[in-house]
């Protein structure tokens, strides 16, 4: 949604608008642009555990169940610096399916928050595979969100206005004064949510490392 700001009183600003739309003051309009690269401080992971069979050497297996594959879970993500705390079930159940086993196994989800990359590099290298099902980073942040917003949202304004005065200066005009400020930033698409997307220490992962945010505005213009 669109965000207005406005920069005068209400009185003021309708009158100065009302004046601006006439014929007798003219009027720029300009856009203005930012981009902001941010590290993120708070990645979130998901894993992902299944009940297996484990097979012995008389030909006999025994189920391993999900509270010893979870316990191994917690032990590795606590040895990797992530406290009890920042651990919750994201997920509990399972589905049977009747052409692989007709033996029902549980399964469960642990969502995890972390600080940096490097956290998940330890888990994923001390993490034991039997009975993982899946490694997902699912979402992406940075505590300190709403001040590169602003920082994004100024630098945006700051290059519409330094685009307005080009424009002034060039027609030997003189620039007096916004009346009209409207955001035009949309949502971005690589904020926040990344879902299903495994975890494998590669190439890829350089995507991930940076929040990406762009921020734009449509700024009109009092000029004499």
């Amino acid at each position: 949604m669109k965000k207005r700001f406005i920069l005068l009183a209400m009185l003021l600003l309708s009158v100065i608008a009302g004046h601006a739309e006439g014929a007798d003051t003219p009027v720029i309009e300009v856009t203005g642009s930012a981009t902001m690269n941010i590290i993120p401080d708070r990645i979130t992971i998901e894993i992902g555990m299944e009940e297996y069979y484990k097979h012995k050497a008389s030909g006999d297996s025994t189920i391993v169940k999900l509270y010893d594959i979870e316990k191994d879970v917690r032990k590795t993500l606590r040895e990797a610096g992530v406290p009890d705390s920042m651990i919750v079930v994201s997920e509990l159940g399972n589905y049977r399916n009747r052409d692989m086993s007709s033996t029902f196994l549980m399964a469960k989800r642990l969502s995890a928050t972390v600080s940096d990359f490097d956290h998940i590099e330890r888990i994923s290298d001390r993490l034991d595979r039997k009975g993982i099902v899946c490694f997902n980073i699912t979402k992406i942040d940075n505590s300190d969100m709403g001040q590169y917003n602003r920082q994004g949202l100024k630098a945006a304004l700051d290059a519409a206005r330094q685009k307005a005065e080009f424009i002034a200066e060039n027609e030997g005009l003189k620039l007096l004064m916004p009346y009209e400020i409207v955001e035009t930033t949309n949502e971005p698409s690589r904020y926040s949510a990344f879902s299903n997307v495994a975890y494998d220490g590669g190439s890829g992962m350089e995507n991930m490392r940076r929040i990406v945010r762009r921020y734009s505005v449509k700024v009109r213009y009092l000029f004499q």
